[in-house]
């Protein structure tokens, strides 16, 4: 049985009326340009070669995409019935058949990319997960290093969700390195899940103390600036892991560029040598990232110093 955009197809290139056209149409009384047989024999015969003997037809063959097999099967009934068409000497009608062929041949391709473009793909996908499992990483290394370090015992949840998350991170990298990037990628998947329920449950409804007794303002303004930066990268994680309105991804984006700017702010309050107000700048800037947080559906800690 033939689906119903095949059937608006064929009834098309027949001058017919009965379903909205696939096909793009020229305006009420636009006269068409002619359709040579040469040009539509030309046509033909590379969609021959795509449906019967191309790199295409042999992934879609092979695949259990259904929907690329849907597409690939649609390609040949046009194609045949363009075939036929032209036969009868109704070169337009055949010609719009068989630019539906080449259009649902390549939603078929899209569907079953080659290996190169595959791998391509997973290239990029690891480098974008490794850039958010490094962000997060740094996140969490903040909280417990250095000044106003946070205590956690070897056994705790978070030093197991970390532990296992740096596991993860090195598989990946062994992987990479074998060019098994899709295996690479299914660990880094494994890593950010731990370290996104590390950060998240650092952070929601928990209260964090930061220790302010710094040996300098200078040092304290790279803590701040760190630390600014740890947060701005948490924000979209949140966003992927709550799913918040649009709305409130609106409020969180104008949140995420005022932090942005003060951050910028601050950077050159202190090449001017203020650190001091330079750190004022940087809380100013974590302060609108904790309200992004906010709006993004955590509960944010607030910032104390110790006594």
């Amino acid at each position: 049985m033939k689906t119903p955009s095949l059937l608006c197809g064929l009834a098309l290139a027949a001058g017919l009326t009965l379903c909205a056209p696939l096909a793009a149409q020229t305006a009420p009384g636009t006269p068409r340009a002619e359709v040579s047989a040469k040009a539509v024999e030309q046509k033909a015969q590379m969609v021959d070669r795509l449906i019967f003997n191309s790199p295409v037809a042999a992934r879609v063959g092979s695949s259990k995409n259904d929907e690329a097999r849907r597409h690939f099967n649609n390609a040949r009934e046009y194609y045949t019935h363009g075939k036929a068409l032209a036969g009868s000497g109704q070169l337009r009608g055949a010609d719009l058949l068989l630019n539906e062929a080449i259009w649902e041949l390549s939603r078929a391709q899209t569907l079953v990319p080659d290996q190169a473009t595959r791998m391509a793909g997973e290239r990029s996908r690891y480098q974008q997960l490794k850039g958010s499992v490094d962000a997060l990483l740094r996140t969490y290394e903040l909280g417990v290093t250095g000044p106003g370090a946070i205590t956690l015992s070897g056994d705790s949840p978070a030093e197991r969700n970390v532990k296992g998350a740096m596991a993860q991170v090195e598989q990946a990298r062994v992987l990479s390195e074998t060019s098994k990037l899709v295996e690479a990628n299914s660990a880094l998947e494994k890593a950010l899940a731990l370290l996104l329920k590390d950060a998240l449950g650092r952070i929601d409804g928990k209260t964090v103390v930061y220790d302010r007794r710094f040996t300098d303002v200078k040092q304290e303004f790279a803590y701040e600036l760190e630390r600014q930066r740890s947060y701005d990268s948490l924000v979209p994680l949140a966003v992927l892991e709550y799913r918040p309105s649009k709305e409130a991804v609106a409020l969180i984006d104008r949140y995420v560029q005022s932090s942005r700017s003060l951050r910028a702010k601050a950077e050159a309050q202190a090449a001017a040598n203020d650190h001091a107000q330079a750190v004022q700048t940087l809380n100013e800037a974590t302060d609108a990232l904790q309200r992004a947080l906010l709006a993004a559906g955590l509960s944010v800690p607030q910032t104390m110093a110790t006594q």
